[in-house]
């Protein structure tokens, strides 16, 4: 299998059989898979299962590509996917990103109940007042009732969104890509845990590492292609064939790489930005030859 082949395969694979990564078996699942996909690239893989603390019942796993601790570089995305929302991705801002899934989960749950509760009022009360219980609607409101409660579980904890392949597919994608064609003792790789969430995953790389980490957030969107220091608002973007990274090889330890539209002082991903189904041909050539640059210099 040549590399194009390759490279539409993982698409196909990431993009509808793994498309999901939001419960713990979807993610174990997608880091199985993960793994047997870099393998015949490199031997040099390791699974970090841990902790933010220990009071902490929730566990976190990064996969990483090479050694972390040695390199001076990481090229790093997060793989977990996020719960629907009504609202635009904000980068950068977790407490924007809590609540537009708080405020999703409260208004679907709502509603969830409203239509639960019509149900009881005007099917489910009659057919129980006939105390006909042998009767076949009567047993069917017991199994809606089940199946009832049984999806507003889900909703409660967040229902996952389905169609993921600008956030984040397409970075994981590159990755791998970067994986399959670049080679350093300075230079590792890591896909990290809760992305969408608390970014518990990116705080353990930095944690163990003193490297510099390029993290790859929503590359392949129809937007502008910007290289960002989130910490102190500077970003340039990122054009055809690549450019210098002063920025990225400077001052702050993490840098992104993010497809966006530039409000105010925010990077911002709209609804219909999220929907989309085809990746941004460009925006990965380019992104990926502006890695090419950097990976080029850790291997002199």
């Amino acid at each position: 299998m040549n590399r194009q082949e390759l490279l539409q395969d993982w698409y196909v694979r990431y993009r509808l059989i793994f498309n999901k990564r939001y419960t713990i078996k979807q993610k174990d699942r997608f880091l199985k898979s993960l793994s047997a996909d870099i393998l015949p690239f490199r031997k040099d893989i390791k699974l970090d299962i841990f902790k933010i603390n220990e009071k902490d019942k929730s566990e976190y796993k990064n996969l990483y590509v090479g050694n972390v601790k040695k390199a001076d570089t990481i090229f790093c995305t997060y793989y977990d996917t996020p719960a629907a929302r009504f609202s635009p991705y904000h980068f950068f801002d977790v407490e924007n990103r809590k609540r537009s899934i708080t405020k999703t989960i409260l208004f679907s749950s709502i509603l969830y109940i409203i239509v639960g509760l019509l149900f009881t009022l005007f099917v489910a009360i009659p057919i129980f007042q006939a105390k006909e219980t042998g009767k076949t609607w009567f047993v069917l409101c017991i199994l809606i009732y089940i199946l009832y409660f049984y999806f507003l579980n889900k909703i409660t904890r967040g229902w996952p969104k389905k169609n993921n392949v600008i956030q984040n597919t397409s970075s994981i994608l590159l990755l791998l890509n970067c994986i399959a064609s670049f080679r350093s003792e300075r230079l590792a790789f890591a896909f990290v845990d809760a992305g969408c969430t608390n970014n518990a995953g990116l705080k353990k790389v930095m944690h163990d590492s003193h490297a510099k980490i390029l993290m790859l957030d929503s590359v392949g969107a129809e937007k502008p292609l910007y290289l960002v220091n989130p910490k102190s608002g500077q970003y340039s973007a990122i054009k055809q064939g690549g450019q210098e990274d002063s920025l990225a090889l400077k001052n702050e330890r993490l840098v992104y790489i993010i497809s966006g539209d530039k409000k105010d002082n925010q990077f911002v991903l709209s609804r219909n930005d999220l929907k989309k189904k085809k990746l941004n041909e460009s925006n990965m050539k380019n992104a990926f030859t502006f890695l090419e640059q950097v990976a080029r210099r850790k291997s002199k």
